[in-house]
């Protein structure tokens, strides 16, 4: 099998806002596992499903990035206002990775400012309204 993987083919978007400059790879991760496993004294086995809607998404922008000013208009927004979550939405169209659902933006990261534009890492936190976590 030969298969071939394009990372310009990954949509992003917060409250509307395309996320793209990034210096690094964006890792998500759901919160927990799906079953909750109890094993009895006598060998005996039980699972529980566990519903977990919750994700984080870290997101390296280069220094540079515009974006990073628009993220912070919407933290300080929520901050001061309460205006979130945002609407949230990542789509693979490699293959059939979906997560939609509203965000809140949990940490804007260091600024680093040195003598070279480094990474700015973005938290975000995402209630997920629908998933699919497939290639």
């Amino acid at each position: 099998m030969l298969g071939t993987y394009d990372h310009t083919m990954v949509n992003i978007s917060v409250q509307g806002i395309a996320l793209t400059h990034f210096n690094g790879d964006v890792v998500i991760s759901k919160e927990g596992d799906d079953w909750d496993v109890t094993e009895g004294s006598n060998g005996c086995v039980q699972r529980s499903k566990m519903v977990r809607k919750l994700y984080t998404v870290t997101l390296p922008f280069m220094q540079t990035s515009p974006q990073l000013s628009k993220l912070e208009a919407l933290r300080v927004a929520d901050e001061t206002t309460k205006v979130g979550p945002y609407p949230f939405a990542c789509t693979d169209l490699n293959g059939a990775y979906v997560l939609l659902g509203q965000c809140w933006i949990q940490s804007m990261g260091d600024a680093t400012k040195g003598r070279s534009g480094g990474t700015r890492t973005v938290t975000l936190r995402v209630k997920a309204e629908a998933a699919f976590e497939g290639a």
